[in-house]
């Protein structure tokens, strides 16, 4: 399995329009982040994990001309914003169905949005706060955490797991996570959030969870310089980026 990250950012981006601060300035690539989503690769398929608004321009960037399913963890505009993007693959895939796994509450929204589209998907509704589900052979285990009581779903495929806007969870999570050697995690940036770690927190949570070897921080603000603050994170802890291609 292979994990490309297609956006890393917060739901802004970087650089934050109108800012003028070094790191939306900045020249490093590593500095520039769309909304956060990924792309799992399992042998010849394709995973798409959350539909940011810049799906379209990263799916021309990467060159990604098959979907073989799409998991939504929540509703906020900066993980379904693309949702009618995605029609695109309906066309490709002569109009077959794609699946879709998303809770109840994404589902609701979904309606209210995206109606129109809801044809083209075989949604498979996660109404249980943790279970399994399977897609073209993988296993897939869901679990839910919250922020600011919201329901938020994590993924996890085999040895690799998918967390982001976390900041509350119950100490049952740690059950299904054990055993993760490859995780990816939110985390705003190093000051105290109502909605999100901070950098120190998603440390302290990686630390729980004995078996992770690599541990990257995804859904970072303008406040996170990728040169500066990866010098000070703990071994085992790195900031992703654009781009990053890793083997999980």
């Amino acid at each position: 399995m292979k994990f490309l990250f297609l956006g890393t950012g917060a739901s802004a981006g970087v650089p934050v329009v109108g800012c003028k601060c070094s790191v939306c300035k900045s020249g490093d690539f590593r500095n520039n982040r769309l909304r956060a989503s990924g792309l799992l690769q399992v042998g010849e398929l394709n995973f798409l994990i959350d539909v940011s608004p810049d799906i379209r321009f990263v799916a021309l960037k990467y060159e990604i001309t098959q979907l073989n399913g799409v998991f939504l963890t929540h509703p906020h505009e900066d993980h379904i914003g693309g949702m009618n993007d995605l029609r695109s693959y309906s066309f490709l895939n002569h109009n077959k169905l794609m699946p879709l796994f998303l809770s109840e509450t994404t589902n609701a929204v979904l309606h209210a949005r995206f109606n129109y589209l809801l044809d083209r998907f075989d949604r498979t509704i996660l109404k249980e706060k943790r279970g399994r589900v399977s897609i073209d052979g993988v296993d897939v285990i869901y679990f839910t955490y919250s922020q600011q009581g919201l329901l938020v779903n994590g993924f996890r495929f085999d040895k690799f797991a998918y967390l982001t806007d976390i900041k509350d969870y119950d100490s049952s999570i740690f059950d299904e996570l054990d055993g993760v050697e490859t995780l990816v995690l939110g985390a705003i940036n190093e000051k105290d959030s109502r909605m999100h770690f901070s950098i120190k927190e998603a440390c302290e949570f990686k630390e729980k969870i004995r078996s992770v070897k690599s541990c990257y921080l995804t859904h970072l603000s303008h406040e996170v310089d990728y040169e500066t603050i990866s010098k000070a994170l703990p071994k085992g802890v790195l900031l992703a980026y654009d781009g990053l291609n890793i083997n999980v």
